[in-house]
């Protein structure tokens, strides 16, 4: 339960920091390399020890690693992006509801069962997320078109995401090999990261300021607990991931809204509080 604590108290932390990243002026162009660069640091001084570059090619989930380290950044710049010009609770909507990707391909492909409690949990914990993040903005229709599709993009990034690590989980990762595929995820995903910010030309030296820094630090220290508690969550015994994506999603929305609240005065509507009395239903039956 520890594992599962820790990710969702990290994953609702993100969309808060990128909040905050508009209010003080950090670049994330700069902001989410350094980011996972951080993590790999983290990683290789919190995990016991470095990532082994020299036996990379030769892991069988290598080519997992890239895919997810890939999924990772372009999801990071469109939840970024997101949450500043669109909202946080938008971004927060979009992430949370893809728990409906995976949670559907581990019934039809991994043999997670669907008692009559879990399908009405699952429900209750989409309707909660609807609730907790459902947007009360009265020209929200009046947005142009590519602000539209963000929340689509984030939502198809994040139900990736959850799949790949999902699949690795099953197909791949051992006790002893979760630490290095969980680090060489952070490390493809610095270089996508850099890759895509170089290549539209978007780290502009003159730019350049300590606070970039500190932001991708603190960033990715807070990504790489919940990524990496997130991925020890799924190797739990007795954890079916039909039954932790809710359950985790619930928690961040959560999280987020207690802190947006806090942090951002952001009221707390009635639809709200009641999309979070429906979560606390949904964890329960979730857990039968």
């Amino acid at each position: 339960m520890i594992y599962l604590l820790l990710a969702i108290v990290g994953s609702g932390l993100i969309p808060v920091l990128f909040r905050g990243f508009a209010d003080w002026r950090v670049n994330v162009f700069w902001a989410i390399p350094i980011n996972y660069l951080t993590c790999v640091i983290a990683g290789s001084i919190w995990g016991g020890h470095p990532l082994a570059l020299s036996t990379l090619p030769s892991q069988p989930w290598l080519w997992l690693a890239i895919l997810q380290g890939g999924i990772l950044a372009v999801n990071f710049f469109l939840l970024a992006y997101t949450a500043q010009r669109v909202g946080v609770s938008v971004a927060a909507l979009a992430s949370r509801l893809s728990v409906a990707i995976p949670s559907i391909l581990a019934f039809l492909f991994y043999g997670d069962s669907f008692n009559p409690a879990k399908l009405a949990g699952l429900a209750a914990a989409l309707l909660s997320l609807y609730l907790c993040t459902a947007s009360t903005e009265k020209h929200a229709t009046t947005r142009p078109l590519g602000l539209k599709l963000l929340p689509l993009l984030v939502f198809l990034t994040f139900g990736c995401y959850f799949i790949v690590i999902k699949y690795a989980q099953v197909h791949y990762l051992t006790e002893a090999s979760f630490h290095d595929y969980v680090m060489a995820g952070f490390l493809f995903g610095f270089l996508t990261a850099l890759a895509i910010c170089s290549a539209r030309r978007l780290l502009v030296l003159k730019q350049f300021r300590l606070v970039h820094v500190l932001a991708g630090l603190i960033l990715g220290v807070v990504n790489y607990v919940a990524v990496y508690a997130l991925v020890k969550a799924l190797a739990l015994e007795g954890w079916q991931s039909s039954q932790l994506y809710p359950m985790y999603s619930v928690g961040v929305v959560a999280v987020s809204t207690g802190l947006a609240m806090l942090l951002f005065n952001e009221k707390l509507s009635n639809i709200r509080k009641v999309g979070l009395a429906v979560g606390l239903v949904a964890v329960a039956l979730l857990n039968r």
